[in-house]
């Protein structure tokens, strides 16, 4: 039995299985659009809660985990708007490119790129992470993810376009540093 049946049919026990089958990527996809897990935590379960009474409201013109990901976005954008005009706080010290150059003899590890990679993302605006966030991190295709925050495809293609621009180019400015090389997969 489906999960979105089993809740229509038993909503304790359709709660349970939905949280053991979704609730970890739920997370996980919450964590990267609020970089706070309190807030994250906050999210999924607002999700969950929201997804369990509109259950009968589920179509099925989308995949399940698509449709409780555009609920999760629509409460997302409401904690946005409510805190500022659709920006986030970041913590600063966490996501500034270091003004020190590295000494020369030193090389980036796979660890470091990575870690420069995730900075990247996480200085991105709200609306190009979260394109990021559900195409890169959650395989959501370009017309899912434009039914998901109702947005045109183009809309959705130029996001993308110009996360991978930004990215790029605060990539470029950690791995361009003298004495660094990056890896032929950093630069494309």
């Amino acid at each position: 039995m489906l999960v979105w049946e089993l809740i229509a049919k038993d909503a304790e026990e359709g709660s349970r299985v939905l949280v053991e089958d979704y609730g970890a990527r739920l997370y996980a996809t919450a964590f990267r659009l609020c970089l706070d897990a309190h807030a994250a935590e906050d999210l999924v379960q607002r999700t969950l809660v929201r997804v369990i009474e509109r259950v009968g409201s589920y179509k099925g013109d989308s995949a399940f985990f698509t449709w409780m990901c555009a609920i999760m976005v629509n409460y997302r954008r409401m904690d946005v708007r409510r805190k500022a005009a659709n920006s986030l706080v970041f913590d600063e010290e966490r996501l500034d490119v270091p003004d020190e150059k590295p000494d020369p003899g030193e090389t980036l590890s796979r660890q470091d790129e990575a870690a420069a990679l995730r900075r990247a993302v996480l200085r991105l605006p709200e609306d190009l992470r979260l394109v990021v966030v559900m195409h890169y991190f959650n395989g959501f295709s370009v017309p899912e993810m434009a039914k998901t925050i109702q947005s045109p495809e183009g809309t959705v293609y130029y996001r993308l376009h110009e996360a991978r621009l930004r990215i790029r180019n605060y990539l470029s400015k950690v791995f361009e540093a003298p004495g660094i090389k990056s890896s032929e997969g950093a630069r494309q």
